[in-house]
């Protein structure tokens, strides 16, 4: 996936210049009235000539921005549909993380830059969503990192629904050595949409100095492609995709030796459990209310997972004979219903 090169002061259709403040608002209210020619490396951006000085007085994003060619290209359309996949990824991700028991962050608005011998930006570019799986290791300060200096995102998130990365920002990405990009083109329709961007999901890893397209993500293992552009759709997460987030955790977490019971809220949540079973238990003074109390602690845990239930399932656990800490092991560490019940059926 070669980065075409454009050498300075190359030909380029003739551009209204912007000749407004360079404040946020100000330049994305120019783009979004912009009628003039578009760059075929950048489609569904505005090309905004920037100095080197006006960009670090920049507030606001752009797709790249080169010292050398003075010029900043910005999204021409955002909005609901643009913004979604990389609003939504977060949560996915905290889903993953709670089950794996150790924090993945995410950065929207971290711009990566290239500086030279003097510390002064080269070139940048502003992903849809930087994902960190380590932070304890190393997380960004302020609104950038410098490429070559700080640690690389484990995946960057880009959003093709007016734009196609493919025809510049992906070779730049090579160049800079990202190791796994992610592209997800929306399922929502476009009419700016450029021609042969169809809805759905590519992983591109670096093999080789190149990218190569991947059906299941090496940084997050086991999520596949087809799984995730599902996942960034959904109004809300289904029974399956719970699933795929509960699996992924899992492997994520016996890689590095950790499981739920590591994660604050869900260990806090089972102690809580464990104390509402023998409450409602000892309140009672009978088996059946510790067995009751139980149930429903169980049911609060796997419900708090994202694990979908049968509706007859705090009944059936009501009645289960397995102990305390077999119900709670099993309900902080099942995929999903039929997972868990396998679980209590396997205990001795």
């Amino acid at each position: 996936m070669a980065e075409v090169q454009l050498p300075p002061g190359s030909e380029r259709p003739g551009y209204a210049i912007y000749s407004g403040p360079f404040e946020r608002d100000a330049v994305l209210d120019y783009v979004m009235r912009y009628d003039g020619p578009e760059d075929a490396d950048f489609p569904g951006c505005v090309p905004i000539p920037m100095t080197g000085e006006q960009f670090q007085d920049y507030d606001g994003g752009v797709e790249y921005w080169s010292r050398e060619q003075a010029m900043a290209w910005v999204l021409r359309e955002g909005g609901p549909d643009h913004e979604n996949p990389g609003g939504h990824l977060p949560a996915l991700l905290t889903r993953i993380a709670m089950e794996r028991g150790s924090p993945i962050r995410c950065w929207g608005a971290l711009r990566m830059v290239v500086v030279d011998r003097a510390g002064r930006p080269r070139e940048a570019m502003h992903p849809d969503q930087s994902v960190y799986l380590r932070p304890e290791v190393w997380t960004p300060s302020g609104r950038e990192t410098v490429i070559g200096r700080d640690s690389r995102p484990d995946v960057v998130l880009e959003v093709d629904h007016t734009t196609d990365v493919r025809q510049r920002k992906l070779g730049i990405y090579r160049r800079w050595r990202f190791p796994e990009v992610w592209v997800e083109t929306p399922d929502a329709p476009s009419p700016s949409r450029p021609r042969g961007v169809v809805p759905g999901f590519t992983i591109y890893a670096l093999e080789d100095d190149d990218y190569r397209t991947k059906p299941v993500s090496a940084a997050l293992p086991g999520w596949k492609a087809h799984e995730i552009h599902r996942a960034l759709n959904e109004p809300s997460s289904s029974p399956d995709t719970i699933g795929h987030l509960v699996r992924v955790g899992r492997e994520l977490g016996d890689h590095d030796g950790t499981d739920p019971i590591n994660d604050t809220q869900i260990a806090g949540y089972m102690r809580r459990a464990h104390g509402v079973g023998q409450r409602t238990g000892f309140a009672r003074g009978r088996e059946q209310g510790l067995a009751e109390g139980l149930a429903s602690a169980a049911v609060g845990l796997l419900r708090l997972r994202g694990i979908g239930l049968s509706a007859d399932a705090e009944q059936r656990l009501a009645a289960t004979t397995a102990t305390r800490e077999t119900l709670l092991a099993a309900a902080a560490g099942c995929s999903t219903e039929a997972d868990f019940w396998a679980r209590l059926a396997s205990e001795p």
